[in-house]
């Protein structure tokens, strides 16, 4: 994971770019990153009378732009969609939506990172990082490029699954509860002492579908989750990574699954 630049490493680029940023335009340098390309972990945000406030973990902070004109974060505990737009020449404006209303933990800075990707006003690259320059001259975010993780052709552990209602179901052990996701559409599952087998679609905008998973029919110990692991895969609606983790949002916003890479 990317760790957060020291402050005297961010502050003499902030030094060297004020002034001037009207004047640099969004790099289209192949060995640059795109900014629909890749989702973005905020590493901190340099305001301009003298706040540093630090993304810890940068993870938990990430923006990323889709070719449609949608933004999707994460703001921390919660997680927001947006629209933007661009310009050629790096002119950059956000327009922040729907966003779950989570109590996240103390010192968690999702407010701020939010207002700020509202105050967004122009974008460049340096040295592979994207920089996002705030209005009035109030500030510049600075994100790093995730390392993403590949749904497909990884075998995914089931870790647990928490239901809204506050039921947490625990995969006990988590190599009994797997999914592997192929490269052709199919899907692989082993549900405790059961197997089986569907499909599942993607969209551009991390939406999952999994088509009726067929299994086979053994009767488990007891405390086995096999069914509830099957139902919550059927039930799958938005997928998305943290920290190397994959977490599957369930349809009707009724809860989330935790996988870990086998």
């Amino acid at each position: 994971m990317v760790l957060s630049r020291s402050v005297a490493a961010f502050t003499a680029v902030a030094t060297t770019l004020v002034g001037v940023t009207a004047c640099v335009a969004p790099s289209i340098d192949p060995e640059f990153p795109a900014l629909t390309d890749n989702i973005w972990e905020l590493q901190q945000i340099q305001m301009n009378n003298g706040d540093l406030l630090i993304a810890e973990p940068s993870a938990n902070y990430t923006a990323e732009f889709a070719d449609d004109g949608q933004v999707f974060v994460q703001a921390d505990c919660n997680r927001a969609i947006g629209q933007f737009t661009e310009t050629v020449d790096g002119q950059l404006t956000i327009q922040m939506g729907p966003t779950t209303l989570a109590a996240c933990p103390e010192g968690s800075i999702a407010p701020q990172f939010l207002q700020a990707l509202n105050n967004a006003n122009f974008y460049f690259f340096q040295d592979s990082d994207l920089f996002i320059d705030l209005k009035f001259d109030s500030g510049t975010m600075q994100f790093s490029a995730a390392s993403i993780p590949e749904l497909v052709g990884t075998t995914w552990q089931l870790q647990q699954i928490q239901f809204n209602d506050g039921a947490l179901l625990v995969a006990e052990p988590p190599e009994n509860y797997t999914v592997e996701f192929l490269e052709d559409g199919g899907l692989v599952v082993q549900a405790d002492c059961n197997r089986g087998r569907g499909e599942f679609t993607t969209t551009d905008d991390s939406r999952l579908e999994v088509s009726p998973i067929a299994t086979t029919r053994a009767a488990c110990p007891e405390g086995s989750i096999g069914d509830e692991f099957v139902q919550s895969l059927n039930n799958s609606a938005i997928y998305f990574f943290q920290d190397g983790d994959l977490f599957i949002d369930l349809a009707f916003d009724s809860g989330t699954m935790r996988l870990s890479a086998d």
